[in-house]
C-alpha cells in the first residue's frame, strides 16, 4: 500500500506527477511498455478519479486501469476500422 499522506499538500501537476509515477509501475508490468503511458494518461486525465483511493484501494485502482484500457481498446479497433474504410 501506497503512503497517500502527501496527496493532502500537493496541487495541480506535482499531484498527477506523484499519482503517476505511483500507478504507472503497475500498469507498466500488466499491459507493458506501447499501453502503459496512454492507460496512465487516461487515468489521469479523468476528473472523477479518487487519487487517494486509486493510491489506496487495489479493487478501484483495477476497476480504473480496466476502465481506461477497454476505451482505449475501443478507440484503437475504431481507428482500425477507419482506416480499413479508406
Amino acid at each position: 500500500e501506497i503512503d497517500s499522506s502527501p496527496l493532502e499538500f500537493l496541487k495541480g501537476e506535482p499531484r498527477e506527477n506523484f499519482v503517476g509515477n505511483h500507478i504507472y509501475g503497475p500498469i507498466l508490468q500488466a499491459y507493458g511498455q506501447e499501453e502503459a503511458p496512454t492507460i496512465t494518461g487516461m487515468i489521469l486525465d479523468e476528473s472523477a478519479v479518487d487519487y487517494k483511493e486509486l493510491l489506496t484501494n487495489q479493487q478501484y485502482f483495477a476497476a480504473k486501469v480496466q476502465e481506461a484500457r477497454a476505451i482505449l481498446k475501443k478507440s484503437q479497433q475504431e481507428a482500425a476500422a477507419q482506416a480499413q474504410q479508406q
